[in-house]
This record gives structure tokens, sequence and C-alpha cells, in this order.
């Protein structure tokens, strides 16, 4: 009965939280096995407990089976919501990030792709919701992030860079749509505004990175001073970290300048890098030795 099938999967949620993930797995593959003779496969909790399972296969390794899986789960939300619908395009992301973990970089970008194209096509809620609207076109700028990833371990740098900049504007967009939304209602999403910034800090970093590596010092050193003011007090820990490479970023392109100020610009921000790797790391640490030893040798090299 479908309410067996139910309960099993209720006490497969649970088990899975608790750890006990192999018994867990028993439990939703012998609901799904319910759910396909009370012919209720397309049932909204049967499709739950599929996606569940697949997620589940993951943790314990076994790639193959959560393919498969996956890709049934997609099968089903495409019968029930539309080929071109968000339900179907978060499954296919998360077919995506799967790939993605396990070195399928081919594979993995093409249902990036697919999920995107996905996105894109599906229909205006019939309802208008603001906050369904920007959550999605959130999800959407996380995909084009996650592609210029690939790109990048791929070796296109120019697709990766086109990629990242587009995603820090969608980023610039969901925070410009979220302030519109507290404004007319005091609603803001707070599950995804922290991760949000996390998200431009990090782009930022990569648009950075791939600027010096094409050549572009002048682009780079703006990427690199732009992220810098997007981090604050009360950013987290991981974007401060950003933050203080940025400033040995920014120092290491002044550096290899002529111009007085320049060289001291570039003084400016090692002192800066140093002090956020005092109260980052330790005074010991190997990489603030490193730093201290280099701003001394350019304070030593500046007096002569």
């Amino acid at each position: 009965h479908v309410y067996v099938a139910h309960a099993l999967q209720s006490v497969a949620k649970a088990l899975s939280k608790l750890g006990e993930t192999r018994v867990a797995l028993l439990k939703f593959a012998e609901a799904a096995r319910i759910y396909e003779t009370c012919n209720a496969t397309l049932h909204y909790d049967s499709i739950a407990n599929a996606q569940a399972l697949a997620s589940l296969l993951v943790d314990i390794g076994d790639v193959r089976k959560a393919e498969a899986m996956f890709e049934e789960v997609i099968a089903m939300k495409q019968t029930v919501y539309g080929e071109n619908s968000v339900a179907v395009a978060k499954t296919i992301n998360s077919y995506a990030i799967l790939l993605a973990k396990h070195g399928r970089m081919n594979d993995a970008l093409r249902h990036y792709e697919i999920a995107r194209a996905t996105y894109s096509k599906a229909p205006p809620s019939i309802i208008v919701d603001p906050e369904f609207e920007a959550k999605c076109s959130y999800d959407l700028t996380l995909i084009t992030l996650n592609i210029a990833s690939i790109y990048s371990k791929k070796g296109d740098l120019q697709r990766a860079l086109r990629c990242y900049e587009d995603g820090v504007k969608g980023l610039s967009d969901y925070e410009d749509a979220t302030e519109k939304i507290r404004e007319v209602n005091g609603a803001v999403l707070a599950s995804t505004k922290h991760s949000s910034h996390k998200h431009v800090v990090a782009a930022l970093g990569r648009i950075g990175s791939i600027k010096v590596k094409l050549g572009d010092q002048e682009g780079a050193l703006e990427a690199y001073m732009y992220l810098i003011d997007q981090v604050t007090d009360e950013s987290p820990i991981a974007s401060h970290i950003e933050k203080a490479k940025a400033h040995i970023k920014c120092a290491t392109i002044l550096r290899k300048r002529e111009t007085k100020n320049d060289k001291e610009s570039a003084v400016t921000h090692l002192k800066e890098a140093l002090r956020m790797y005092k109260a980052l790391y330790a005074p010991d640490h190997k990489d603030t030795v490193a730093i201290s030893t280099t701003l001394k040798q350019w304070l030593a090299e500046d007096k002569k």
C-alpha cells in the first residue's frame, strides 16, 4: 500500500539523519518497490523517494547507480511537471553537480547547459511571486558560475572569464531584486543572501586570477580592488581570506610598476595583507612569515 511506502520513506529519512546510510538506502529501495507495485511511481512522494535514494547512492560512492537513478528522477519530473519546468531544471542541475564531483567534466558541462536552458524556458508562474522569481534567477546564476569553473579547469580561459563576469552581474541583479522585495514587504531571502555575497567574492577572485593569466594586469587589479571593497566586517571568514589574498595580488601587480606611488601602494596592500593574515591565521604561520619577509625586503629596497 502507498501508505506503507510513505511510512518506510519517513523511517529512511530518519535513519539517514542519524547516519545509518546503508539501512536508510534499503528502506528507500523498499519504498520504491512498493510505489511501483501500487502503480504510483509518478506520485510526489515516490519522486521524492527516488531523489533521496539517488543522493544516498552518491554518499556511499555508488556513482553508476546514482546516475541511473537521477536520470529516472528527471524522466519522472518531466512527465509530471513538463520538460521545461523549474523542478526538472533543479534535478538536472543536481545531476550535473554529481558528474562534476566525479570528474566527468564534459558530461557535467552538457547537463549544466541543459539545466540553464530548462530554467530559461520555464513558463512564468501563474501567481506573481517576486521571491520565487529571484530565487530562480539566483539558481540560474550559480549554474553559470559552475559552468565557468569547468571552462577554467579545461583551460578555456576566455569562456570561463565571460561566465564569471556574467555570474557577478547575475548576483548583483539578485541583490537588487531582493532589496526591492525587502522594501515592498520587509521580506529578505536570508538563506541565500549570505551565500550570494560569498559567491561574488569568490568569482571576483577567479576573474582576477584569469586576467593575470591572460596578461591583463590592469583588469586583474580592478577585479581584486572590487573584491576588497565587497568584504566588510560582517562578511564570513572565507571572504576575509579572499580579501587578504587579493591584497597580496594587488601588491604584486603594483610592485612591478615603475612609479613611486605604485610602489608605495604595493607596500600598503602588503601591510594590510600581513595584518589580516596575523588575525586570520597566526604570526608564526608559514604564509604570515613569508608575507612579513617580503614586506621587510621591499621596505629595505625602498630605502636604498
